[in-house]
């Protein structure tokens, strides 16, 4: 494969998707737009191109702005809350117990803090992962009816405290020193713009070869609306696109998987695919997600996979200077087949978790942030993967 020519395409595909659509959540419009163009470019190769729809709420962001004495604070808006411009009394609650016994008070604004928010709870309809306690948690604060929701903590976590749109009340989260401020019983303001909105979705896929058992090589299109999603992950994206372009091996059966989704509380196109597929005819899947870091060297992690496979991934990254084995990590599309059993790999970049909790989902993730020869590199890996029949584990 020609590098400077994958080079090319790849910078080309990652400034289309991170510049010019920029954030593309899974039901906007900017998403379709992103979508199109995957369709566009992989019929150009004459793969056989399908698209999976599913349906979404997407979130239009707006202002928002708490009022403590008077005067009125702007806060960071919070993922998917509902709007709202409400005013009341505050009852603060800082643990379990707390909580347990708080009383039904509707139009208090609930102040939680302490132990209530040492981790981000999973939204009620994440499909893949439960959590009671949590779970519990979130039935009883919607059963006292506040009007709004203030959560005290990190309004900088690369993983919100809330996101979930199906929540029945409307939140924020401010900083502490901030939420020190709203003492009980006294009275606050609470202001959240934006918009919940409809929409409709695809997964765009391009099967190559016989029909039947096969290879899945995946990368999330989607991206949060708070950044253009250049590393998370336009240059996964555009590798998987560069290597379509190359020609894929003949003989090799492949499945290229654009999931729609991996970035959404609710995982829809996941879960459509899921729902859509017979998955005993995928026998290994390769993920691409977090790839291509300017200055940082390429990982791969090894989910579910068996003795010999690994044994064979080990030797193939020891081949290439700048690869290394990564850790275990779930956060990711692999780890849907990986949880099934099915032997997954996963290719990120070394050190990727530290950019996750500083850069992704933000505005900084921009192209700037993406080296198109570390990716020409991560296509040529594909490449000769796909040549090998006894590594496609099918």
């Amino acid at each position: 494969m020609d590098s400077t020519w994958l080079k090319s395409r790849i910078g080309a595909h990652v400034t289309a998707l991170a510049e010019e659509i920029g954030p593309r959540p899974p039901g906007s419009p900017a998403n379709r737009v992103a979508t199109d163009y995957l369709r566009m470019v992989l019929g150009a190769t004459g793969l056989e191109v399908s698209e999976l729809p599913f349906s979404c709420r997407w979130w239009d962001p707006g202002p928002a702005a708490v009022q403590v004495g008077g005067a009125w604070i702007d806060v960071a808006p919070a993922p998917y809350s509902g709007p709202c411009d409400v005013r009341g009394q505050v009852r603060r609650i800082g643990d379990d117990a707390a909580l347990a016994e708080a009383p039904i008070e509707p139009g208090r604004i609930l102040v939680i803090h302490g132990d209530l928010v040492s981790d981000p709870y999973f939204p009620k309809a994440f499909p893949f992962l439960d959590q009671p306690e949590q779970r519990s948690r979130i039935d009883r604060l919607e059963h006292l009816q506040p009007a709004a929701v203030i959560a005290v903590g990190s309004t900088t976590r690369a993983i919100p405290l809330l996101e979930d749109g199906d929540l029945d009340f409307p939140y924020a989260v401010v900083p502490r020193s901030l939420g020190d401020r709203m003492r009980d019983g006294r009275e606050v303001g609470v202001r959240i713009g934006g918009e919940l909105l409809d929409g409709e979705g695809v997964n765009v896929s391009a099967r190559h070869g016989p029909p039947g058992p096969r290879l899945v090589l995946s990368a999330h299109v989607d991206s949060k609306v708070t950044g253009p999603g250049a590393f998370d992950n336009a240059g996964g994206v555009a590798t998987l696109l560069a290597l379509a372009e190359a020609g894929l091996p003949a003989g090799a059966a492949v499945e290229l998987v654009f999931f729609n989704g991996e970035d959404h509380y609710q995982a829809p196109g996941e879960q459509a695919w899921l729902a859509a597929t017979d998955l005993a005819e995928v026998g290994q899947i390769v993920n691409l997600d977090g790839a291509g870091v300017v200055g940082h060297g390429t990982a791969v992690s090894m989910l579910a996979c068996p003795q010999d496979l690994e044994d064979r991934v080990r030797a193939a990254v020891a081949r290439r200077p700048g690869w290394s084995i990564g850790p275990e990590w779930y956060e990711s599309d692999h780890a849907i087949f990986a949880m099934r059993g099915i032997p997954s790999l996963a290719i990120t970049s070394a050190g990727v978790h530290q950019l996750l909790t500083s850069v992704a989902h933000t505005e900084r993730d921009t192209p700037r942030m993406v080296d198109p020869a570390i990716l020409a590199g991560v296509a040529g890996f594909l490449e000769a993967w796909l040549r090998e029949p006894s590594r496609v584990g099918v």
